[in-house]
């Protein structure tokens, strides 16, 4: 009876078989497109986690430098303060100092 009901839809089964084999050969590349797709999708976020790690430790570091960045630069304008009034009284003595040229007589 069971070779019978086989014999019966024997057709049916060959059909099947094909129509699986054509979709297996029809999905294969898609496979392979969507398993390399699905690697440099997860690439792109492992730079990405990277990346915002990266900034956050900057950004951390940069706040932790930035008082001490701050210190240092007021004393660096108050030094280049004493610099310039040193180097306005040095120009200025140097400047009374020197005096005007004299004008040579034209010999006629």
């Amino acid at each position: 009876m069971q070779a019978h009901i086989v014999g019966q839809f024997m057709h049916e089964l060959v059909f099947t078989g094909i129509i699986t084999v054509i979709g297996a050969i029809l999905m294969w590349p898609y496979k392979n497109i969507k398993a390399a797709y699905n690697e440099l999708h997860s690439a792109v976020k492992a730079t990405h986690a990277e990346l915002v790690l990266q900034r956050e430790n900057c950004l951390s570091t940069i706040q932790t430098q930035g008082s001490e960045q701050v210190k240092i630069l007021g004393k660096v304008a108050d030094t280049l303060d004493g610099v310039r009034l040193d180097l306005a009284e040095q120009t200025g003595y140097l400047r009374a100092g020197a005096g005007t040229p004299r004008r040579r007589a034209k010999k006629v």
